[in-house]
């Protein structure tokens, strides 16, 4: 989605940006065409494999309300004029022969494989094909390129279909003249007598008659839709608009291939006469006359105009079932991220219909540190992992590789070197604990470094976006460059993939305001920061923050109020992979809750010499995840510290001292009682932990 939203002249998914700040102009949407102009310029994107069984099916219905229609153009084309010279007299003949269904339905079968079978490739690949030749998004496609990607799927349409348009051929004549009862029954006999050959018999006037059609109808319906569209009469996924660009392009088409369409059926029907369509041709205007023809086209446009017209409106239609499915599927996605809680229901599926799926492969990089301006997108990820490195090309190049060779836990220990140089002694902590262990397992570490104080946020919401940390770790459910939405600041970090695969949903800035506020802002127009700007910076990390604290066991019995004034005296601190968030024997003053991160406790084993200090003997005794808590004990006993934790990877805190808590008392009473059930959910834990450090 990276260029589909930027400009509203670019096509069916491109729309404009509206300028976020006073003095800037924006672009209008006129109020008669307001509707379709917005779905014009949000128009949801199909995965590019549907459009094949779209047009196969739609053909495959189309086909059995325009059957009758395709029987008579077959019996007026018969030599002889036998069941006369338009449509009405060779169906009113037929069915008093043979009667109402099997004279109108004749051959219905083999036509609804012809068709679905022909236009999957006919009309399915046309837009991918399209697309491939025309890659600038900014100006639609010029005729000559609609033109040949036409020609190209009209000719594989053909092949693909020409065996079973034979067989149609040849079962709606008269049944009276026919010597095939069914579809199945008529291809064995036909390669018993004549040979599997005879299937492409007349293959290269197939080809020739469907490489002109397609190539005049596809360009006619594709230039059609796309006008009626720009001019605000219709939305994408109107049935109307697919009956309309049908009729157009159909008048055009049945000038085409009438000529052709008649001397095939002569081959087709005396095989042992005329060996191929040319000789067939000749034959008829030396015979009939020129106009000959033209035998059958009223009834050529009367069968093509309303299966055209029926087969564009049912794929409209089902495409835009298809959206509709995905706009839903997008707006429960939105419900999701706290930045979009505050949007209407009805904002949200405006914008639904601007988002899009893109999936990653490990390695690549998502967002690139430095980038600014044309990238104005924010990501929410659906599945797989990635993460944040922060760094010159070099770093992001070696980072990029350790996760190509190693997958997401090699990254997650390169992210880290990346994001900080560590002292030797925090290091040699990080590596005895940056592995998961198990309770009991042996650890050492120097006892004589401090506990650290961390990195203390200026607000307990969290920082601005540009303080995204090198090294920080998006699961499902996460998501990041949301500051792309309001303004045009250089990415502060890359994002990289570290799944085999992950998928993310991209939200523009063009889609993000054009449902807030209705317009889009001009490409041209600069996104700077402003007072309002920080206003609504600071609403979405509030949003988020409440999140955050809900997500919490501890705090998520106490009521929204609660959780607030608890807040309020807690600091938020970060602290980097290896870091002793504290130190066993210390004063209890402080009371942690773990947001991000991991962290492990270590106790003593009493092995060590205690008076030499240094490195000394511990063992793993807990260890703690998002949601957990530690530091407590020694706070409500006023005893010193009985373990020592170390963060496993980056931390992320909040951080409650002992006087606060002592204050909380009063405002929060039950925060103390959530706070001793949740010792005791530990017992458990601290018993096995006992016995395997015996």
């Amino acid at each position: 989605m990276k260029e589909q939203l930027r400009n509203k002249s670019r096509g069916a998914d491109v729309s404009t940006r509206r300028p976020g700040r006073e003095g800037s102009a924006t672009v209008k949407v006129s109020a008669a065409h307001s509707a379709a102009m917005e779905a014009h310029e949000l128009k949801v994107k199909l995965p590019n494999w549907l459009s094949m069984p779209n047009a196969g099916v739609a053909s495959c219905l189309a086909v059995i309300g325009t059957n009758p229609m395709d029987r008579a153009k077959t019996l007026t084309q018969l030599p002889g004029n036998k069941y006369g010279k338009d449509m009405v007299d060779a169906l009113r003949l037929v069915c008093k022969q043979e009667g109402l269904l099997p004279g109108l339905y004749r051959g219905l079968p083999v036509a609804m494989i012809r068709e679905s079978s022909k236009n999957m490739f006919r009309i399915g690949l046309f837009a991918p094909i399209l697309k491939a030749m025309h890659r600038d998004e900014n100006t639609p496609a010029p005729a000559w390129k609609r033109f040949l990607a036409g020609t190209i799927t009209g000719a594989l349409g053909a092949v693909s279909s020409n065996p079973f348009d034979l067989v149609k051929t040849r079962m709606q004549v008269p049944a009276a003249l026919s010597e095939y009862t069914g579809m199945g029954q008529a291809m064995r006999m036909i390669v018993r007598r004549e040979g599997f050959g005879t299937f492409y018999k007349g293959v290269g006037a197939s080809v020739t008659r469907d490489m002109l059609g397609s190539s005049v109808n596809l360009t006619v319906a594709s230039m059609a839709s796309e006008a009626l569209i720009n001019a605000g009469w219709f939305a994408p996924g109107s049935p109307a608009l697919g009956a309309i660009a049908g009729i157009l392009s159909a008048a055009a088409a049945v000038a085409v291939m009438q000529p052709i369409d008649t001397s095939r059926a002569y081959v087709y029907l005396k095989p042992h006469l005329h060996k191929n369509v040319l000789h067939a041709a000749r034959f008829i205007v030396l015979r009939e006359g020129p106009t000959a023809l033209y035998r059958g086209s009223r009834a050529h446009f009367f069968r093509t105009a309303p299966h055209y017209a029926l087969m564009f409106a049912l794929l409209e239609g089902i495409t835009g079932v298809e959206r509709a499915c995905i706009v839903r599927r997008n707006a429960e996605t939105l419900a999701r991220v706290p930045v979009f809680a505050n949007l209407s229901a009805t904002q949200r599926d405006v914008l639904a219909r601007g988002v899009s799926v893109v999936k990653y492969a490990r390695g690549d990089v998502i967002v690139r540190e430095g980038d600014a301006g044309d990238d104005n997108e924010m990501f929410f990820v659906l599945r797989g992992t990635a993460r944040s490195v922060r760094g010159g090309v070099d770093e992001l190049d070696a980072f990029v590789e350790s996760v190509k060779e190693g997958g997401d836990e090699k990254a997650g220990g390169r992210a880290s070197n990346v994001a900080s140089s560590s002292s030797s002694s925090s290091s040699s902590s990080s590596s005895s604990s940056s592995t998961r262990q198990r309770p009991g397992s042996a650890a050492r570490i120097d006892d004589a470094v401090s506990a650290s104080a961390g990195t203390r946020a200026a607000s307990v919401e969290a920082d601005g976006w540009a303080q995204s940390p090198s090294g920080a770790h998006f699961g499902a459910g996460d998501y990041f460059g949301e500051q792309a939405l309001l303004v045009d600041e250089p990415r502060a970090a890359s994002v990289v993939a570290t799944s085999a695969t992950a998928s993310c949903l991209v939200v523009n800035r063009a889609a993000f305001e054009l449902a807030t506020t209705g317009t889009a802002s001009s490409v041209n127009v600069a996104h700077s920061r402003s007072k309002a700007t920080n206003e609504i910076e600071s609403g979405w990390r509030r949003q988020r923050f409440r999140r955050e604290l809900a997500s919490v066991p501890l705090l998520a019995e106490l009521d929204e109020r609660e959780r607030a004034t608890l807040a309020a005296r807690c600091a938020r601190v970060t602290f980097q992979p290896g870091a002793k968030i504290m130190r066993q024997g210390d004063e209890g003053d402080k009371f942690y809750i773990l947001l991000k991160g991991s962290a492990v406790a270590l106790k003593r084993d009493g092995r060590g010499d205690a008076d030499k200090g240094g490195d000394r003997d511990n063992r793993v005794y807990r260890s703690y995840g998002p949601g957990a808590h530690f530091g407590e004990l020694a706070l409500l006993t006023n005893k010193p510290r009985s373990a020592t934790v170390v963060a496993r990877e980056r931390v992320v805190a909040l951080v409650l001292d002992k006087n606060a808590l002592v204050e909380l008392r009063s405002t929060v009473p039950s925060l103390e009682d959530h706070i001793v059930r949740g010792m005791r959910h530990y017992d458990h834990i601290e018993m096995f932990t006992s016995m395997a450090m015996a």
